[in-house]
């Protein structure tokens, strides 16, 4: 692995530990886009989520309680 690269996922484990405890979106490969409080999250960027809501369209929110979304299907994860 490149030291660029290395460099890239320490500071996404980083930003990712910041963000335990915290409100976070998620935005998923399929376009679905998950609002929730992380509570932990591995090497693969696999989530665990609280408190989820799947977030359609801006407004419309269905409740999902607790989720895991593979890190995979995984495009951004932001503090909301």
């Amino acid at each position: 692995m490149s030291s660029d690269m290395s460099k890239c996922l320490a500071t996404l484990g980083a930003t990712l530990q910041d963000s335990i405890g915290k409100r976070v979106l998620v935005k998923l490969r399929d376009g679905y886009e998950i609002r929730g409080i992380l509570k932990s999250f591995d090497q693969h960027v696999n989530l665990l989520l609280e408190d989820a809501e799947e977030v359609i369209d801006n407004n419309i929110v269905l409740k999902r309680g607790t989720v895991v979304v593979r890190g995979e299907n995984v495009l951004f994860v932001s503090p909301t």
